[in-house]
């Protein structure tokens, strides 16, 4: 079951928050959109309830035959799944958005059959482009009521759905959307919104740099080791494109601090509604979410709002630098880049420790390189046991299977009550667990030494 954290009392409360945050919820105003709110609970309806067992069929004729327009998220259970189900992007988008030609595309195929049942006429009938332009609706009001930047455009549409529950929920994470919108149309009734968590900054600036990080963690008590100190900001703008550090595709490590440091600090609130069909949530691309457990069948579609251009808002919540930093992503950073807090550090512990190798190499420098690993692993145990879930183990590759066969050892004795002292010294020694695959496939191959049990 997803940790729970501290919640406001009152959904004026929440809605305040939220757009204290820079985040928006609109409810449909006019009368058109009031009618398309209509039919998004319609078509929901007949995919979730009556018409349940063909739609399934849909979805999973795609998701079991390679049809790649559906796919599976995390925080389903083991009965119910959460399936996401991808349009045709633009580029390969060969059918009218209003006619909806025969597709092989499920999300259209979905679509299709509701119409066939619902009549084709331009009131009773919901199309791409009906949805598209509801989503750009909100939007337009979103520029006008912040007096920000337009966005004109979508990408990555799809919808997100499940057909039943209960579900567990996600574990809270980001989406690497800068600087582009997300958008979230809630399609079925009394449908749990997206969590949103409000970040507690520890009475300091919050965690988007190498210094702002060592700063963050000292103030919690920890001391960290002059060596991590050193290597963190001597190499915080440093293009990761060498051998030891360009297997995960960062470019720097502050600008993917920048992006994803917040996961570091710990929750004051988490934030949710209950919403009716038509509601949508706008948020700025970094913000800390995740899937909300849920009782029942639930629907949204789901997309990026891509900015007019790259100029940048004079009041755009304090996105400036992002925006600056992420121009040329613009349209590109789609969301389907993502960490939550253990999955982020196990990378970033895998890019430090080869550069602490790296950087010193010499003898007299073993035991200060030791104990920059165990910092690192220490800082990871605590964010495993702050949300301990065996999905992390889901979300890995296969190719890197001595960091999840650590990690599954580190979660079963969490579950058990047991110490992981051992376990944790097994990372720190270890020239496989925290590293990356090409290291590893550039070394003499050893026996495989199984973790403590």
């Amino acid at each position: 079951m997803r940790k729970e954290y501290p919640q406001l009392n009152s959904d004026h409360e929440i809605k305040n928050e939220l757009t204290e945050m820079g985040i928006d919820v609109f409810e449909p105003e006019s009368a058109s959109d009031k009618h398309l709110a209509e039919l998004f609970e319609e078509f929901s309806h007949f995919v979730l309830h009556s018409e349940k067992e063909k739609c399934l069929e849909i979805i999973e004729d795609d998701f079991n035959n390679g049809g790649m327009s559906v796919g599976e998220l995390q925080g389903g259970s083991d009965v119910f799944s959460i399936y996401r189900i991808s349009f045709p992007s633009d580029d390969d988008d060969d059918h009218d958005d209003d006619g909806q030609a025969d597709s092989n595309n499920a999300a259209i195929k979905l679509l299709n059959y509701y119409n066939q049942e619902h009549g084709l006429s331009s009131k009773t009938s919901l199309t791409v482009g009906k949805i598209k332009q509801y989503m750009l609706t909100m939007c337009d009001r979103r520029s006008r009521e912040r007096n920000c930047r337009s966005y004109t455009s979508l990408g990555n549409l799809m919808f997100i759905l499940q057909l039943g529950g209960p579900t567990n929920g996600q574990v809270r994470h980001i989406d690497n959307m800068v600087p582009n919108l997300q958008i979230c149309l809630y399609m079925s009734s009394e449908c749990p919104s997206t969590v949103v968590y409000a970040m507690d900054d520890g009475d300091g600036l919050p965690v988007t740099n190498a210094n702002t990080l060592i700063d963050f963690w000292e103030r919690q008590g920890k001391v960290v080791p002059g060596t991590l100190k050193e290597v963190l900001i001597r190499h915080g703008d440093t293009k990761l494109n060498s051998k030891h550090t360009k297997y995960l595709g960062w470019s720097t490590i502050n600008l993917q601090l920048l992006c994803f440091g917040k996961l570091y600090q710990h929750v004051e609130y988490q934030l949710g509604l209950q919403t009716e069909p038509g509601t949508t949530l706008l948020a700025g691309g970094n913000e800390i979410h995740a899937g909300p457990p849920t009782k029942h069948s639930r629907m949204f579609a789901f997309a990026i709002g891509v900015p007019e251009d790259k100029e940048i808002d004079a009041d755009d919540d304090g996105q400036n630098e992002e925006d600056v930093l992420n121009g040329d992503d613009i349209g590109k950073n789609d969301g389907e880049v993502q960490y939550s807090p253990v999955l982020f550090h196990i990378d970033f512990c895998c890019l430090l420790f080869s550069m602490l190798d790296h950087e010193y190499k010499t003898s007299d420098k073993e035991d200060s390189v030791r104990e920059a690993k165990r910092f690192l692993v220490e800082v990871l145990v605590e964010l495993i046991r702050d949300y301990p879930m065996n999905e992390y183990l889901l979300q890995i590759d296969q190719e890197r299977d001595d960091v999840r066969t650590w990690l599954e050892s580190i979660l079963s004795r969490i579950e058990e009550g047991r110490r992981v002292d051992s376990l944790v010294e097994d990372a720190v020694q270890s020239d496989r667990i925290l590293y990356t695959p090409d290291l590893m496939k550039r070394r003499p191959k050893k026996k495989k030494k199984k973790p403590t049990s």
